[in-house]
């Protein structure tokens, strides 16, 4: 049969690029305490030397005059490398510093905050955030991954990851993930028949970067940091893979973190496939109390021309202990212009341990294709607490559409999750519908509507 275009416009938003950086770690040093200097004792007596310690970072250097120091080598540390006492940076109580924007390496992690408190500071570049004090404060946001680099018709770097979020405190909640860095692929790198055990088109793919994964929340009330969304791909002659969601951050008796949405893969070429990341699974609640996050959604697989698009997988819900669980992200959809498509799966609905609902599993993704459209399978509900809980709804299945006949393939709905002792197992999840010759039906509905017109 003919084929008609089934886009009336192709896309014009290319996602904006962000803050490019390296992954990188550190862990910053951090004093005992402060109180007694330490003396060592010589046969022959010396001069007092004067000896600097800056308490607060805003105020006059106060001097400790009369202190003898033994015969060693003396700290020559430049005032600009102490780290106050109090104040942002403040090693007994302050806020961790963020990272400098034009970091590299190691220095793009944010700073702990301080022994006893403070928040952490925020990532960049796709460093981790840092840490929260013991007491109170939150934890640093991971910083943005790189974007992919390419110089005269070469890429010289790859999408980088999302940073982790930092840890929270007692009270405080974790930081959030860092997103995943693009990839826009522009390259046309054919095959060399050369060389046999190299096939210079991969050249041509694209690969978003994965999210960070969120810090964990405190051991009581603070909630577990986000998962980053994973990064955006594109590629005009090759396959787009777009990157993973980071998993949520885990808490105590706070909520877990939601896990972060798979990126956007989209492709054009025949023989290559667009495809949607995972979504990141939701944080685990850990303590009596605490309620597991939601699974992220799985990413868009948008195939142009004769691609085939694949959307992601649904992540999965967090556990609970006794609390509520969290339901499972939906599977990403699916589109093509002449390919097969094929919908994501939903996520896995969390389980509860003791006494709790389990979480709904996550809805399968829609396919529409051209010869083919199959869609995604509905996640399973999580299971009830062994001692009191229902179990979660299974997820529906997503749609199949195709245009060419016997082409289109429901999802089926995922089973529902076993009650504990007191509850009641949940619902299954309802099969999705199967539409062939889905664009002459789509034809018909919009003469009819303009006949009525």
């Amino acid at each position: 049969m003919a084929r008609h275009s089934r886009k009336t416009s192709r896309s014009t938003k290319i996602r904006t690029y962000l803050s490019a950086g390296v992954t990188a770690g550190v862990t910053s040093a951090a004093m005992a305490g402060l109180g007694t200097l330490m003396l060592t004792a010589t046969d022959s007596p010396e001069q007092p030397r004067t000896t600097q310690v800056q308490l607060v970072n805003d105020e006059e250097d106060l001097l400790l005059w009369g202190m003898t120091i033994g015969d060693r080598s003396a700290a020559t540390t430049e005032e600009s490398t102490f780290r106050p006492m109090i104040g942002d940076g403040g090693w007994l109580i302050g806020n961790g510093l963020d990272a400098a924007a034009d970091c590299t390496g190691d220095a793009c992690n944010g700073g702990n905050g301080g022994i006893f408190g403070g928040n952490g500071g925020d990532g960049a570049n796709g460093g981790n955030g840092g840490n929260a004090g013991a007491w109170f404060g939150s934890g640093g946001d991971g910083g943005d991954g790189a974007d992919a680099v390419y110089v005269d018709g070469v890429r010289v770097s790859f999408a980088g990851d999302g940073g982790n979020g930092g840890d929270g405190s007692l009270f405080g909640p974790g930081g959030n993930g860092g997103n995943g860095g693009e990839d826009i692929n522009e390259l046309d790198v054919a095959d060399d028949p050369e060389t046999e055990d190299v096939d210079e088109s991969n050249l041509n793919n694209a690969f978003g970067g994965d999210g960070g994964a969120g810090g964990h929340g405190s051991g009581w009330l603070g909630n577990g940091g986000l998962g980053g969304s994973g990064g955006y791909a594109y590629s005009e002659n090759g396959s787009a893979v777009g990157g993973n969601g980071g998993d949520g951050g885990g808490a105590g008796i706070g909520v877990g973190g939601n896990g972060g949405a798979g990126g956007e893969g989209e492709a054009y070429a025949d023989g290559e496939t667009a495809f949607g990341g995972d979504g990141g699974d939701g944080g685990d609640a850990e303590f009596y109390g605490g309620v597991g996050g939601n699974g992220g959604q799985g990413g868009f697989g948008d195939a142009w021309e004769d691609a085939d698009g694949v959307g992601g997988d649904g992540g999965a819900g967090g556990d609970s202990q006794v609390g509520q669980s969290g339901d499972g992200g939906d599977g990403g959809d699916s589109t093509t212009e002449y390919g097969d498509g094929t919908g994501g799966a939903g996520g896995d609905g969390g389980s509860s341990a003791s006494v709790g609902d389990g979480g709904d599993g996550g809805d399968g993704g829609l396919a529409d294709g051209y010869e083919e459209g199959t869609g995604g399978d509905g996640g399973a509900g999580g299971g009830g607490g062994l001692f009191g809980g229902d179990g979660g709804d299974g997820g529906d299945g997503g749609d199949g559409l195709s245009v060419e006949p016997d082409g289109a393939t429901a999802g089926s709905g995922g089973a529902g999750g076993t009650g504990g002792l007191l509850g009641k197992r949940g619902e299954d999840g309802a099969d999705g519908t199967a539409t062939d010759n889905s664009e002459g039906e789509s034809e018909s509905e919009s003469e009819s509507d303009s006949d009525s017109d």
